[in-house]
């Protein structure tokens, strides 16, 4: 985990980490050399030309994740076999196309909703329908309302909504290893009087992106952001100077310099060893530094210690063990 960003507020202090973490489906993450096919649909060819540039932005430690084959190889393969450069091929023709140009895995499918669509409807308000002059105590005259009215005006609900069915065909055997269904859709709408529509191109640019990222996060390893929570009490510690380490340290923390906490911690521990707060707050560090394994084992000392559960434990607890699993699909994946 790499630390980014911090949250400080009355309550305890917050930290924002990021995690890398696997394609959710293993075996698409795993076909590393891959080429794309024109998808199915309207725009079918520029959107897989898209996918294509996804594919290929994916970086894991500082390299190229996947190996594109580029499109013009494979417009010259589709030419060639006079397959169409605009829809869906079955998986055995996708899979003859991959072994001509190398690839081990081909990307496929079908754009199934592609739309900004623009709904009428009413909305009710209300005005004052006629007015009386009134006096306060200090006979001072003032309008009021004596009769309030509804009426409607003319409103409008503009809906984007985006979806494609991405499949991975195995070249080796042709068989289908990913095929899902992704869609976003999202909506503003505006009354006369009112705030305007949101621009339908870049209501369907927005939805086209949300889309390509989740076929991301499906594909190929990717960043997630974890909020955690650090302990700041310090009545289980009977070290004034321990406890002076660990507000200063919450202190560094609030200003972005958890590092310089981490090390006030441990030098707090030294005196205190048995604090919750302190062995909490070091397995927060060591989850943060990605040695996983410390942290589960601080986190673990901490849930012995406690007389009460407490949700901040727990959760740390289901998050580490979580993630430890996610580490070892990673891993797989990673070194495919």
């Amino acid at each position: 985990m790499v630390l980014c960003a911090l949250t400080a507020s009355c309550a305890p202090v917050k930290i924002n980490t990021t995690a890398l973490v696997p394609g959710r489906f293993d075996q698409a993450a795993q076909f590393k050399k891959v080429a794309v096919l024109p998808f199915e649909g309207p725009q079918g060819a520029e959107f897989a030309s898209e996918i294509e540039g996804v594919l290929a932005s994916v970086n894991v430690n500082d390299k190229p994740y996947f190996e594109v084959v580029d499109r013009a190889s494979v417009d010259k393969i589709l030419a060639e076999m006079k397959l169409s450069m605009t829809g869906l091929v079955d998986p055995s023709t996708a899979a003859k196309v991959g072994n001509i140009v190398g690839a081990r895995g081909i990307y496929t499918g079908a754009i199934t909703a592609s739309t900004v669509n623009d709904t009428k409807y009413s909305e009710k308000r209300t005005r004052c329908a006629s007015e009386v002059t009134k006096k306060d105590s200090k006979g001072n005259e003032y309008q009021d309302c004596e009769r309030w009215e509804d009426y409607y005006v003319p409103c409008v609900k503009r809906t984007a909504t985006f979806a494609f069915t991405p499949k991975l065909i195995e070249v080796e055997t042709g068989r289908v290893l990913y095929s899902n269904t992704l869609e976003k859709r999202t909506t503003s709408s505006a009354c006369v009087g009112r705030k305007s529509l949101a621009d339908a191109v870049e209501m369907k640019r927005n939805v086209q992106e949300a889309v390509k990222e989740s076929f991301r996060e499906d594909v190929a390893p990717h960043y997630v952001t974890i909020q955690i929570s650090l302990m700041d009490s310090t009545s289980d510690i009977d070290s004034k100077e321990a406890a002076k380490k660990v507000k200063s340290g919450l202190d560094f923390a609030k200003h972005n310099r958890l590092d310089r906490g981490c090390e006030l911690w441990i030098e707090a521990k030294t005196l205190s060893p048995k604090s919750v707060t302190i062995l909490y707050n070091l397995g927060v560090c060591a989850e943060v530094e990605n040695r996983l394994d410390d942290a589960q084992s601080l986190y673990k000392e901490v849930d012995r210690l406690m007389t009460r559960p407490d949700d901040r434990v727990t959760i740390a607890l289901t998050r580490i063990s979580e993630a430890i699993q996610k580490r070892k699909k990673l891993n797989l994946q990673v070194a495919q």
